[in-house]
């Protein structure tokens, strides 16, 4: 799962050019009643079933491809006469394999990705919900599955695995400071890092990364836990009324000094370093973070709890990498994509095709089973049942997210109000 990547606005257009050409590229289709999932095609006869299919995937690890062959393997146990061709691409180039089969009208009937919302501006996929049985898409935990609806509310994307992002905290320095429970409220929020704070030596309550990295995660974080989302009557707005109120409650810790310095350049690394190294009392983080913490820091002991919000209800981000399935026009790949992806998420492949990713499952055996086995890590899999996420199915979220990277962390010296103000002006400059 890495850095957002785009489809480009060049490539999709190239498609529809082909299509318009006669090439191998579908017309648009229309998506019909996403509501409910329909006839995949896949209960035609496996024997008489004869097609080649492809595949497009990232390598998420060296076993990447061994893990797709096995998946593969098991599906022409029982569809003998399909070809699967299998591609996979590191992710530094992905985005640009991915854009070349487009332009060439190549379209894969699967492709794994961490982006769908061009392909399906583009009119050039399956509802997914053609291509996952009714058993397959019952058994995606409700939360992470809703992350693959488009902004007109059809299901263009299953995801494939996951993350979640939870509240971290140093065990050591809440008892020292005399904090019993991890906060679930704002106000216990301010009360803890304010008591860390207070212990000197350089140690800080609260690290709020508002630096280029990932300033627009810390601020959908705190969004969300004021009750708020970046979509406002279906348009994403910054400057709204929970957003003021989840930056001034950034603005009040800052101001307070149960912050480290200099937040305004402070990436979510650097907060890292100072966990780490038993300096600061509560961070948002992520398991692939605070496995360095377990593996290189042994002395700072930790624990989980999801991110606090104004009520107390728990907040949590996640982030989920998805399947989509391209529409080539043709029945019987479409029948024979359908039966592959119903063989991927089957319990039997599932496990370890995701084991091999090294990040979390999405079906829910998966993440109860995950959750069993996982120790002290179990609050990531728990939190997979109420995560919120990033509007990455929205185009218009690529803007916001420029302007939050660059203007979020002004709050340091400036106000609520005046910062959201020129995030807006940002976004409604590039619209």
């Amino acid at each position: 799962m890495k850095q957002l990547l785009k489809f480009s606005a060049l490539a999709v257009a190239g498609a529809l050019a082909l299509t318009a050409c006669g090439g191998n590229t579908p017309a648009p289709t229309d998506p019909g009643d996403s509501s409910k999932p329909a006839d995949t095609g896949a209960a035609a006869d496996p024997a008489s079933l004869k097609t080649t299919i492809s595949v497009l995937a990232p390598s998420y690890a060296e076993s990447s491809k061994a893990d797709w062959d096995a998946v593969i393997a098991k599906f022409r146990e029982t569809y003998t006469n399909v070809e699967v061709n299998l591609q996979i691409e590191g992710w530094d180039d992905f985005s640009s394999k991915v854009q070349a089969r487009i332009q060439a009208g190549d379209l894969p009937d699967i492709l794994n990705d961490n982006n769908f919302a061009s392909a399906a501006e583009g009119k050039l996929l399956y509802p997914i919900n053609e291509v996952l049985s009714a058993e397959t898409l019952a058994s995606i935990e409700p939360a992470l599955l809703k992350n693959g609806l488009g902004v007109d509310g059809v299901q263009w994307a299953a995801p494939d695995i996951a993350t979640s992002r939870l509240m971290a905290y140093n065990t050591d320095l809440f008892e020292a400071a005399g904090i019993a429970d991890p906060p679930k409220t704002w106000a216990e929020l301010e009360d803890a890092a304010a008591k860390i704070s207070a212990l000197g030596s350089d140690t800080y309550g609260y690290g709020l990364p508002l630096g280029r990295e990932e300033a627009q995660v810390e601020s959908s974080l705190w969004l969300w836990g004021a009750g708020g989302d970046w979509a406002v009557d279906g348009t994403l707005t910054a400057n709204q009324p929970n957003a003021v109120k989840a930056f001034a409650e950034m603005k009040k810790l800052i101001d307070a000094g149960s912050t480290q310095p200099d937040v305004g350049s402070t990436n979510r690394q650097q907060a890292a370093d100072l966990f780490n190294n038993g300096k600061l009392g509560m961070m948002m983080s992520h398991s692939g973070l605070l496995s360095v913490t377990r593996k290189d820091f042994p002395d700072t002991k930790f624990a989980l709890a999801p991110v606090p919000s104004e009520s107390g209800d728990p907040v949590a981000l996640g982030v989920t990498d998805f399947i989509i399935a391209f529409n080539n026009q043709d029945a019987d790949r479409k029948a024979a994509t359908a039966a592959l992806l119903d063989v991927l998420y089957s319990d039997e492949m599932y496990e370890g095709w995701y084991k091999g990713t090294g990040l979390l499952p999405v079906t829910s055996s998966m993440i109860e089973k995950g959750a069993a086995e996982a120790g002290d890590d179990a609050p990531f899999y728990d939190a997979l049942g109420f995560v919120s996420f990033l509007p990455v199915g929205n185009p218009a979220w690529d803007s916001l997210q420029a302007a939050l990277q660059g203007t979020a962390g002004t709050l340091q010296s400036d106000t609520p109000e005046n910062v959201l103000a020129a995030i807006q002006a940002q976004v409604d400059a590039t619209s």
